[in-house]
């Protein structure tokens, strides 16, 4: 008697068999899905709607604390620490609630102790009737190309982002400053006298010194939104929302502050004799039409005033 298999439609037809030929083909899927879940270097799984595993791919065991007897049938709260599952749980929650595939980044602890980033799309899983039952669960590694993307914009001495992430950012945050109705400003620092400097101390200390302003312009522009930039030797940048030139003025005087008050010394900047800095600021109007050039000119400008009324000062 010849394997069938019987299936029904929704609106009550006879049952109609499967033919040997059709059979082996869904015998293959299955092969190919089963291949899949035991060898695929990436995290596939499912749940139901109260947080429980239903069905998990072997690469789970590369996560910290997998046991392969106790996994399917645990709920991810028992699985994982409170703050992973928490952030898992909800991404399921969104996908079901919401019935349509959510995109999300999220971090899991591998064997070795170490956190890694994965890319993950959960979907709905419906039954026969259309009601959602589960989440499906899909999840890529990309620690190693996010450190990747990390690295090719972040300057390597300071920390600080670098010129080709200041031109990324540039049009995105004044695109933002336009919707959210707030005056956008750059700010430009120079080190004043640093090849002066460098030439008497030597790189090793021009480095440090180009460290303190990196650190410094951290601690005055601390908000959320704030970016810092190293654009080259020793110029920064720095771009900000604000209420107004004022409160620009009054942040860019921080940082000015701040490394005068640090006293590194440095013979060869009269009148001080420390490590001082010139800033300039350019104040973009929501409504403004100018470009990155344009603008980028203006703070430009405004540094040289700074330099020619003497240094160690900001202009507007």
């Amino acid at each position: 008697m010849p394997d069938t298999i019987d299936s029904t439609d929704p609106g009550g037809a006879a049952p109609a068999a499967v033919s040997p030929a059709e059979l082996e083909r869904l015998r293959a899927s299955d092969r190919v899905f089963r291949a899949l879940l035991d060898h695929a270097p990436i995290l596939i799984s499912t749940k139901d709607l109260q947080g429980t595993l239903l069905m998990a791919s072997r690469h789970f065991e590369i996560l910290d604390g997998y046991d392969p007897a106790k996994f399917i049938g645990a709920n991810v709260f028992d699985l994982f620490p409170p703050e992973i599952a928490e952030q898992l749980w909800r991404n399921d929650r969104k996908a079901a609630l919401e019935k349509r595939a959510v995109h999300e980044e999220e971090s899991v602890y591998h064997r070795d102790k170490t956190l890694h980033t994965y890319t993950t799309v959960k979907f709905p899983l419906f039954d026969d009737h259309g009601e959602v039952y589960g989440t499906c669960a899909v999840s890529t590694d990309i620690t190693e190309a996010k450190a990747a993307r990390y690295d090719s914009v972040t300057d390597e001495l300071t920390g600080l982002k670098n010129r080709r992430y200041f031109n990324i950012r540039f049009t995105e945050e004044q695109k933002r400053a336009h919707r959210d109705r707030r005056m956008l400003t750059l700010l430009l620092i120079d080190v004043d006298r640093f090849k002066q400097y460098n030439d008497t101390y030597g790189h090793p200390q021009g480095d440090q010194v180009l460290k303190a302003v990196a650190d410094t312009m951290r601690r005055s522009l601390n908000r959320p939104g704030d970016l810092c930039f190293r654009i080259g030797g020793d110029e920064f940048a720095c771009l900000f929302a604000s209420g107004g030139p004022d409160e620009s003025a009054a942040l860019a005087e921080q940082i000015r502050a701040g490394v005068a008050a640090r006293m590194i010394v440095h013979e060869g900047n009269p009148p001080s004799g420390h490590v001082t800095l010139s800033l300039g600021l350019a104040f973009i109007d929501p409504d403004s039409t100018l470009g990155q050039g344009a603008i980028y000119e203006l703070a430009d400008q405004a540094l040289y005033r700074a330099k020619h009324k003497g240094r160690n000062t900001v202009s507007r």
